[in-house]
């Protein structure tokens, strides 16, 4: 199996999405919060995230650096799997980040309440290790694809900012779902924190119940 892992272009925005379908859809949290908008609004959503985050110069209080990156099977060309890395200077605040800040109008039907929720906690997370207000690189988004899992594709993705941040002595950080969190593990990520969330108390949540994030990091290592 031949795999190949490049930076995402604009083009590849409607391929990133039905990726994105593919992979967030199988997410408890992701599946409750959109459970009621029609999948044609979510290919929307997915295809205008990825093209605004990779064409839309937006103005932070620090300069950050983003890399949308793919993994494409060599064989059938499809996108295997999908990652945007980010350089955050010294100064990390969960204003600046998009991750924990809901910046624009989600779908109609989706579960607001239960994003606002998860964004809140996540900021709280991330701004408990010290390490996160020191220059950092971040794993901002990961997923693989159903059909190409097991085939090295998220590690690769995983590995491709350690040598810019071991040149620079950095840390890595990533916030790892139950699903992600062995392959961190193995790719050298430590716990240091978590956060939890009772998908039960929502709307059409009952039986889902709690669902763990776990945040992590990884020393830079000698080169």
């Amino acid at each position: 199996m031949s795999l190949t892992l490049s930076p995402c272009l604009p083009t590849d925005c409607p391929e990133l999405a039905r990726a994105s379908l593919a992979i967030w859809s199988r997410m408890p949290r992701n599946r409750l919060t959109f459970s009621k908008v029609p999948e044609a609004e979510l290919l929307k959503m997915y295809e205008k995230d990825f093209h605004d985050g990779m064409t839309i110069q937006k103005q932070y209080k620090l300069p950050q650096q983003k890399h949308y990156l793919k993994v494409t099977d060599d064989a059938s060309g499809e996108i295997a799997a999908c990652g945007v890395w980010v350089y955050l200077p010294e100064g990390y605040c969960t204003k600046d980040d998009e991750e924990v800040v809901i910046t624009g109008p989600l779908p109609e039907g989706a579960n607001e309440e239960l994003m606002r929720d998860f964004c809140r906690m996540a900021g709280e997370m991330r701004s408990e290790h010290p390490g996160r207000h020191e220059a950092h690189w971040l794993l901002w988004l990961l997923g693989t694809h159903p059909r190409h899992e097991r085939k090295g594709a998220g590690a690769q993705l995983i590995r491709w900012a350690y040598p810019h941040a071991d040149a620079a002595g950095l840390r890595c950080y990533v916030d790892a779902s139950n699903l992600g969190h062995p392959l961190y593990r193995k790719c050298g990520f430590e716990d240091v924190g978590e956060m939890t969330l009772d998908l039960d108390k929502y709307e059409g949540g009952k039986g889902m119940g709690v669902q763990r994030w776990v945040a992590m990091v990884r020393e830079p290592q000698k080169v």
